[in-house]
């Protein structure tokens, strides 16, 4: 009993440290300078109503794709086919390197791509953005909130179809289940990579800081990897997991950065002197 109590104090102070780190790293003098528009990015009905055509988009772009994002995806899946070749012997190879330190590494990497840190990492710095009016933290908190979300539907509607055994069940990497309402067959792709590089690619989007950019995906990656150490996903999981979150990201930013770039401001000038009528377009 002392050891889980002091287990599970070692995890929360490691969140919390880690929470601390990135909201410093993704302060408001290191996002990206932004003109004041239209949309101050706040939990409103505005913001849900924009969330539910922003997800609608992300659905349909397929639609819309131009040679390069087919020639992307034909990467993507050509990588994530390779490494399904290999599944097995990756797996293999991560479990023969255990040691007590790689064991804690994966344990707090993994940590970092649950619903409880990103959850928590996404409320601070909405409240940051809240307590200081910086609508810099406010947008990135929002649009991450929309990546995760968008990333996790899919990735829940893909695992339940493809039923793909996790590594510790024992079933081997070839063996599936479609359909299945078990968490053993809930392998493919990986939720934790997802998540974990869905918000990652949001910060990194909204910062002008370098370092802030390279934490963001190097936690990420730390996420993806601690879940094959820890048995729960093949490295072809955890490869198109992060893919997922990645471009998901990336499209619910440059959704919101046309919509900026869209604005219409109107503006009025009334004084003894002057009277007159302004027009801001960005473009």
């Amino acid at each position: 009993m002392g050891m889980n109590r002091t287990f599970l104090l070692k995890r929360i102070l490691t969140l919390i440290l880690s929470m601390v780190f990135v909201f410093t790293i993704v302060s408001p003098q290191n996002l990206a300078c932004e003109e004041a528009t239209t949309n101050d990015y706040r939990l409103n009905k505005k913001y849900l109503i924009g969330f539910g055509n922003d997800f609608f988009e992300v659905v349909k772009s397929p639609g819309s794709w131009d040679s390069k994002d087919w020639w992307r995806l034909t990467a993507v899946l050509g990588t994530g086919a390779l490494l399904y070749a290999f599944d097995q012997k990756i797996h293999d190879w991560s479990q023969d390197r255990h040691t007590p330190e790689t064991e804690d590494l994966a344990q707090f990497g993994s940590s970092l791509g649950n619903g409880l840190f990103l959850g928590g990492l996404i409320t601070s710095l909405y409240l940051g953005g809240e307590i200081f009016d910086e609508r810099g933290l406010r947008k990135t908190a929002l649009l991450s909130l929309e990546s995760w979300l968008t990333a996790g539907a899919l990735v829940i509607g893909l695992k339940a179809i493809v039923g793909r055994a996790r590594p510790y069940t024992g079933m081997g990497s070839h063996h599936y289940k479609p359909f299945s309402l078990t968490s053993g067959y809930h392998s493919f792709p990986s939720g934790h990579a997802a998540s974990a590089f869905a918000v990652a690619t949001v910060i990194a989007n909204q910062t002008d800081f370098i370092l802030a950019d390279v934490l963001a995906y190097s936690l990420s990656t730390l996420v993806a990897i601690s879940r094959v150490h820890e048995s729960k996903h093949w490295a072809s999981d955890i490869f198109i997991g992060s893919a997922i979150g990645y471009f998901i990201g990336k499209k619910i930013c440059s959704l919101h950065r046309d919509q900026d770039k869209k604005n219409i401001q109107l503006g009025f000038c009334l004084s003894p002197n002057v009277k007159g009528l302004t027009i801001k377009l960005y473009f």
